[in-house]
């Protein structure tokens, strides 16, 4: 900061600022960059060559910034000798591994791994700060560069480095000692590749299907890492440097795409072409060249490079002569402000064309020249668009200062994202902007917007902010430039009435927003910020100018601008090239006298606007005017509702933590007043409001006229207006205004024709009371404000009629607007719009205002008066033979631009009037009319703007205000009704015409395509309205990627706004264009696009795409409703607008499970097409949509492993060679590597995982159900349907199929496998086995062998059930009672939804009968059936010897199918088959010992009945074991896994 470096007192020493971690302790002296394009490949390479100056003579290494490209980092040198260098590519961030396999729910992960790329908030070095120590901030540090070079060892000096004691002279850049001493600094050549360019450049005109000519041009962004993507450098704002380019590229359009002309390659054929083949000689084909064919004339175009500096030197290569080298010095330039454009580009010298001798004479050496380049035949459209700016430039250099550089270019390409990119001497601008001469739609917008892009060359390209956190000022400056030009050329009234209207909408959006100082560091989140940055600096600057203007003998902001502009081109240094607002501040304060610290207080570093209530009152004692003011920002604490278009804004925010700044309670300042008295004389009134009223300031100001009211100047205009004979009604002391705004239609005849009215009796005589005209409060417009007063009506009408000032009539016109219905103000507004001494944007207003008077009270005159007032301008009056008068619109004639701006509002006006909710029949026929017999063959101008707004009014008219039908208007309207038949027609007219008019675009094509946009976006409206049937294929067919990229946008965008996004089709077809769109442009639309559809989901207005959802039905039939769901869903829809977070709460719940969605989603973010800020906001909007998951599956490599193998052995030949002995055996071994695909030692099955510890929680009760029916066997028993050990009975999930494991059947023993005959009673148990989990204090199970393991997993032994005192909710539980069976929907990752049983306790509601026959089944099962569980012995842990006569006496007990769970079926519990022995030949378990069910005879007849009996005979040797966990905690990982 400056005060760190210049102290308070004259000769303090500076205190030296500390260097940053991230700093390097060198900076750069020079920099030369050799490119070489190839637009086949659309690739670069070339050779950046660095020379730097190292601050530390013992530095060994520096870091350097290299985005997506390839480092020769072999080849590296530093003076010529190679050195030691390593490259770490960060984009390689941004590609996913193979291994992983993940999806839109991991977003969060691959974010965090792309966190070293994110635009966030670097450290930087303020630039006034490097003076006292130099060094420069790489941004990624990715290239490291070794500056001993190999052999030279650290102990060694280096070779032909001299580093010299730089002298500390105050203007001397401390940075630049010499660029061309080469002894001075050291030389760091680094050859280099691009590899896959998502950042830094654009090819247009390359891919296959393009047509367009061939172009590339680079790509920019506010925050350092774009430029490193196109070469390596510094990415350092603050290092600033000269440069030297030279561009190898293409010397014609035929070269690009290597098509010689056709006379070379007649000549290129040799002689042997035209000869026979010989025998087996293959046939030379030419190959195709996958590049559209030019003709003759396209292939001799000659390829321009238009780039930052100065041309030094074009030559041809001298080792291809289908080549050329352009050279290019510029000084001192920031990496990031280095641009470049390569195409067939037409040159326009328009300092030559636009500038007179005289003025070029007048200026002198201060006349800037500026160039215009094209592509092919859009020069007259260049000339047509860019005529004014040889003007600004000449007000600018008078004005501010001398245009810094010796030249400006202009360069118009395509697919530009924004309108305009400022460079070093040069500025890239959209072709979007270019229009031809018959349009004047875009003519202010489109010059302001280029005279911006002029503005940026003095502030943001040569003069810089010194640290993020003053950009506020430099983009106030370049608008407030702007803005002073534009007045020049548009009028003071242009000038005030758009400065109104932006603080108005200041105003507006200003609520929740961060401080101006404060933006700076949250540029990089999105275009929204520099817009509202863009809004709110230059009202600042305007406001501080009007402050400093008022002190006598100050300078107005203008003066000071000028002389920073001034230093700076005298003296290129850091200080006087770099702004702060704390040094502009001072300034102000010491040309002006005026101390603005607490206008940057409150404006700069406070936020939000103030809102003023004003209250004045005439002390008739006193003789004063008494004003109240309060101040009421710091009481409204209502939160902003969050729209659609806010929702991308409020999003961003949100993921980047942005705060909103602090409100004052009170804002202070110079406050003037204008009181126009009782005599007609404005007194003004310098006052200022001060913070010493805590509640409210008063104000008292002194009243100077003598208390004698004037009567009503009406009698007097309208007698002096119609010079008739009541001038005897005027009085002497009468004030007549005979050129008072809006007397108009003053005559009683117009009166009666108009229907207008005057004010009523009682208001005349207040008015007669009223000791003054109006007040003008703030009338030097000093404050960025809402201001609500107690005014009368008639006062602001004074003020609209008598005030000259446009924002007075803005204030005027403001204050009826949001007034009641009145026949008054309808009159009011009629003679504003019928007068044309009104500014034409005030007329305006009042046109626009006027529908809201087209009331059944006030009988409908609004539309009256709108019709009439087009008649008188617009129409031509037509007697015909029998009397009848006709209006037909006159030919159009467009020379007066204020006359068209309201010819085009009044049919919008028009149509938005409405009788009994629709618009009339007279108006909406009026307005067909228009368009039926519009002329424009007499008119020089263009008409196609003016029938789109005339076909949107058509559509406007036919639009009700409200239709909830689910039919559509058209089909619901009768046949035998005259005003339905009448409507009818007419639609059908409007969709004929719309038609038309969307015909006639395809083969007349008309500017921008605008009539075929108007024509979709008025089909939509209907469509959205209920007018006519939804048709996604009248927007579909324009998807096609030949089509217009505007027509294109507004298709998706029509799509989206009829809530077609839910379509699965069209979600996938619009994410697909978001992510592989060769189109930047195009990408960053339809990503807006879609996150407006996303924004209506989370409010509310529409759904996603998604399935049906099931609904939740309980056994017997009956839809389930989730009740207290149901209300967590209301008051989420309630307040899901109130602020972001509950938008995205909606938001994800709406797309929760919606694996269609994810899936397109994940591709779009892993599309290789996209840029890494593109990837940033997919990611930002997948965690709005998505809940993160922390999983990540992977996928190994199987481990690779060596195999030898030895061959067949090789015996000697019989006859042994001579001088030898006898041949010996060979041994060969082969070695092979395979990959082990199985584990090295083979087992049966894996072993199971400990049983996980039991929860904390104490044990759930157990119940045992009884049952009288009889079992399948004809016995009647009991069935146990409580828990087990294990925990609750859920159901399981549904089994994938990856659970099923194949293993071998183990051997059974004849003891298990012999049948025992069925008990009378049973005791049902699980169809599928589940863990069990001990309980505390149980021992743990003993290690078991794998053959007594049941589907992988270790048998642990089940306590037996316990005797459990009977509870009142239990009585009844043995019948068959219906259940209440509540479904959730799916978890995360589609998990299966969880079943939950309720035991039903409303028996009261049940019928008599049932009751009845409940009771007596229970009473039944109650006396028959005797259950004594507390003799059951626990049974054995597995692998514990058993007694065979255990085993023999245990009998089998009978199994259920998975539908007799009692989780499914309501706790029925009927038995159907006899379950079959386990394969492991254990006992069953779970069940009770012989002596509980049966007595002694029958358990001797039962054991002796098993030993007879002979074991079955295996059929099958594997069976299938479905493994299924009813643990608490997660289940065992499967073996495949």
């Amino acid at each position: 900061m400056p005060a760190a470096v210049e102290g308070d007192m004259v000769g303090e020493p500076a205190v030296a600022p500390e260097l940053l971690a991230s700093a390097e302790p060198f900076v750069i002296l020079k920099q030369d960059v050799e490119l070489e394009l190839n637009f086949r490949d659309k690739s670069i390479c070339g050779v950046s060559t660095i020379h730097l100056f190292t601050i530390n003579p013992d530095l060994d290494e520096i870091w350097l910034d290299a985005r997506q490209c390839e480092i020769d980092v072999k080849n590296v040198t530093v003076d010529g000798f190679k050195t030691t260098a390593s490259f770490s590519d960060p984009y390689d961030l941004a590609r996913t591994p193979r291994r992983w396999q993940i999806g839109a729910a991991q977003h969060h992960i691959v974010k965090k791994r792309m966190a070293p790329l994110r635009p966030a908030r670097r450290p930087e070095v303020p630039n006034k700060d490097r003076e006292m120590l130099p060094c420069c901030v790489p941004a990624d540090r990715a290239l490291k560069v070794c500056l001993r070079p190999d052999g030279m060892f650290k102990d060694e000096p280096r070779r032909t480095l001299k580093i010299k004691t730089l002298k500390a002279d105050k203007d001397a850049p401390l940075d630049r000692p010499d660029p061309n001493d080469e002894k001075n600094g050291i030389k760091i050549s680094i050859p280099f590749r691009s590899k896959n360019i998502r950042d830094g450049l654009h090819f247009v005109g390359v891919d296959e299907g393009d047509t367009r000519y061939p172009h590339v041009y680079t790509r920019h962004s506010l925050e350092p890492g774009t430029a490193s993507c196109i070469f390596p450098c510094v990415d350092d704002p603050g290092s600033r440097h000269p440069w030297k380019i030279s561009i190898k590229c293409p010397r014609t359009l035929g070269d690009v795409f290597e098509q010689p002309l056709a006379t070379q390659q007649a000549a290129a054929q040799t002689p042997n072409g035209r000869r026979k083949r010989k025998f087996g000689e293959q046939q030379q084909l030419p190959t195709p060249s996958p590049s559209p064919p030019l003709v003759e004339e396209d292939k001799l175009m000659e390829m321009t490079v238009v780039c930052s500096g100065n041309l030094a030197g074009e030559q041809i290569d001298p080792e291809d002569d289908k080549k050329k080298i352009m050279t290019f010095e510029s000084q001192l330039s920031a990496a990031q402000h280095i641009a470049f454009a390569i195409g067939p580009f037409e040159h326009i010298q328009l300092w030559s064309e636009f500038r007179t001798e005289e003025s070029d004479e007048k200026l002198g050496a201060n006349a800037a020249k500026i160039h215009a380049y094209c592509l092919p035949n859009r020069a007259h459209h260049v000339r047509n668009t860019c005529a004014t700016l040889v003007t600004a430039a000449d007000f600018f250099a008078p004005e501010f200062g001398r245009y810094p550089f010796e030249s400006y270019k202009i360069c118009f390409v395509d697919d530009m994202v924004p309108d305009t990119v400022a460079a070093t001497s040069m500025s890239l601008c959209s072709t979007r902007l270019l229009f031809p001469e018959d349009i004047i739609d875009f003519e202010i917008d489109v010059t302001r917007t280029l005279v911006h892009a002029m503005a940026c060359q003095y502030f943001g390209v040569h003069i810089v902010p010194n640290q993020r956190s003053d950009s506020w000022l430099i983009v106030g400056i370049q608008w407030f430039m702007t803005d002073l030009f534009m007045r020049t050329l548009c009028g003071n009234n242009w000038y005030r009435f758009h400065l109104k209207t932006l603080s108005d909408k200041l105003v507006e959006v200003d609520v929740n927003r961060p401080s101006l100082h404060d933006l700076g560091e949250y540029l990089y989140i999105g275009d929204f910020e520099l817009d509202f940055m863009s809004l709110k600096a230059p009202l600042v600057l305007f406001i501080l100018d009007q402050r400093m203007s008022k002190i006598p003998g100050s300078m107005g902001i203008v003066r000071l601008i000028s002389q920073i502009v001034s230093n700076a081109n005298i003296n290129a240094t850091i200080t006087s090239t770099s702004l702060s607002d704390s040094d502009f501040r001072r300034a102000c304060e010491k040309k002006s006298q005026y101390r603005p610290d607490e206008l940057w207080q409150q404006w700069v570093h406070g936020a939000g606007c103030p809102k003023l209530l004003i209250k004045q009152r005439f002390n008739k004692k006193n003789l004063n005017v008494d004003i109240s003011i309060a101040q009421t920002q710091a009481k409204d604490t209502k939160p902003k509702a969050i729209t659609k278009d806010d929702f991308l804004k409020e999003l961003l925010e949100d993921v980047h933590v942005v705060w909103a700044g602090n409100v004052p309670k009170l804002f202070t300042g110079p406050f003037t007043v204008r009181i126009h008295e009782a005599d007609g004389t404005p007194y003004e009134h310098y006052l200022a409001i001060t913070d010493k009223d805590k509640v409210a300031t008063t104000l008292q100001i002194a009243y100077n006229t003598k208390y004698k009211r004037m009567k009503r100047t009406k009698k007097a205009t309208a007698a002096a207006a119609n010079n008739a004979a009541d001038k005897h009604d005027i009085q002497e002391d009468d004030i007549i205004y005979f050129n008072m705004l809006g007397d108009v239609l003053t005559t009683p005849r117009d009166v009666e024709n108009w229907g207008l009215q005057d004010w009523a009796d009682n208001v005349q005589t207040a008015m007669d009371q009223e000791s003054y005209e109006w007040i003008r409060l703030d009338c030097n417009f000093e404050w960025l404000c809402e201001m609500v007063t107690d005014m009368p009506g008639y006062m602001y009408l004074a003020q609209l009629q008598q005030d000259r000032d446009v924002v007075a009539h803005q204030d005027a016109m403001l204050f009826f607007k949001r007034g009641k219905r009145h026949g008054v103000a309808s009159t009011i507004e009629t003679r504003t719009a019928m007068d044309r001494r009104y500014f034409h944007a005030i007329r305006t207003m009042a046109i626009e205002d006027l529908p809201k008077q087209a009331d059944p009270d006030l009988n409908h005159i609004g539309t009256a008066q709108l019709i009439l007032t087009f008649r008188h301008f617009f129409c031509d009056r037509m007697v015909g033979k029998n009397g009848s008068v006709t209006w037909p619109p006159s030919p159009n004639d467009f020379q007066d631009k204020a006359q068209y701006t309201i010819q085009c509002a009044l049919p919008t006006a028009i149509a938005r009037t409405r009788e009994n909710g629709r618009c009339s029949r007279q108006a909406r026929n009026f307005l067909l009319d228009l368009l039926l017999f519009n002329d424009n063959s007499e008119n020089e101008y263009s008409d196609q703007f003016y029938i789109a707004k005339l076909l949107e009014a058509l559509t406007t008219s036919i639009i009700p205000d409200r239709w909830e039908s689910e039919r559509d208007l058209f089909s619901s309207l009768r046949e035998d009704e005259d005003d339905d038949m009448e409507l009818k027609r007419f639609i059908e007219k409007t969709i004929e015409e719309i038609d038309k008019y969307r015909r006639m675009d395809e083969w007349t094509s008309t500017y921008q395509n605008i009539w075929t946009a108007t024509a979709l976006s008025c089909k939509m409206r209907l469509m959205k309205a209920g007018v006519i049937r939804t048709e996604p294929i009248e927007f579909v067919r324009y998807l096609q990627d030949g089509n217009y990229d505007l027509i294109r946008i507004k298709a998706f965008e029509c799509l989206v706004e009829l809530g077609l996004l839910s379509k699965v089709p069209i979600m996938k077809l619009l994410l697909a264009s978001v992510s592989t769109d060769p189109s930047p442009f195009v990408r960053d639309r339809l990503f807006k696009i879609f996150c407006k559809g996303m924004a209506a989901v989370a409010l509310g207005e529409s759904k996603a795409a998604q399935l049906e959802p099931e609904v939740a039905v309980d056994d017997i039939g009956l839809v389930v409703e989730l009740g207290e769901a149901e209300i967590q869903q209301r008051k989420l829809a309630a307040t899901r607008n109130q602020s972001i977070q509950s938008a995205l709460e909606a938001l994800k719940e709406e797309l929760k499970g919606n694996t269609e969605l994810q899936a397109a989603m994940w591709r779009a973010v892993e599309s290789p097409s996209i840029s890494i800020k593109e990837k940033y906001q997919l990611l930002a909007i997948c965690s709005a949509m998505f809940e993160p998951e922390d999983s990540l599956l992977m996928t190994f490599n199987y481990p690779q492993i060596w195999r030898c193998t030895r061959e067949p052995t090789v015996e000697g030949s019989l006859i042994p060679p001579p001088n030898k002995q006898s041949a010996k055996k060979q041994c060969i071994i082969k070695f092979t590597t395979h990959f082990r695909t199985h584990p090295r030692h083979k087992i049966l099955m894996d072993s199971a995982p400990p049983p996980p510890p039991w929860d904390a929680k104490p044990p759930e009760v157990k119940k045992i159900r009884l049952s009288s029916k009889p079992s399948f066997s004809g016995s009647l028993g009991g069935s146990f349907t409580g828990p087990s050990n294990n925990g609750p009975s859920t159901p399981a999930p549904p089994v994938r199929k990856d659970s099923i494991v194949t293993v071998p059947r183990p051997a059974v023993s004849a003891a298990a496998t012999k049948p025992s005959k069925p008990s009378s009673d049973s005791i049902s148990v699980l169809p599928l086995v589940r863990v069990s989990t001990p309980l505390a204090g149980s021992p743990s199970p003993a290690p078991i062998s794998s053959g007594q393991q049941l589907n992988g997993v270790a048998k642990p032994a089940e306590k037996r059930p316990k005797p459990l005192k009977k509870r009142k909710s239990d009585e009844g539980e043995g019948i068959d009672r219906p259940k209440k069976v509540a479904r959730v929907e799916n978890g995360v990752n589609g998990r299966p939804r969880k079943i939950v049983t309720m035991p039903f306790t409303s028996w009261g509601r049940l019928p008599a009968r049932i009751r009845e026959e409940t009771r007596a089944i229970k009473r039944a099962a109650s006396s028959t059936i005797v259950a004594n569980p507390a003799g059951a012995k626990r049974s054995a842990l597995p692998g514990s010897p058993r007694p065979p006569s255990y085993a023999a006496a245990r009998p089998s007990s009978p199994a259920l199918d998975s539908r007799s769970s009692p989780g499914t079926n309501g706790g029925q519990s009927a038995v159907k088959k006899q379950r079959r022995p386990l394969p492991s030949g254990a006992p069953p378990h779970n069940i009770p010992p012989p002596s509980t069910f049966m007595n002694a005879a029958e358990a001797a007849e039962s054991k002796k009945a098993v030993e007879h009996k002979k074991p079955p005979e295996p059929k099958k040797t594997f069976i299938k074991l479905k493994l299924k966990s009813t643990s608490h905690t997660s289940p065992p990982p499967h073996p495949s896994r």
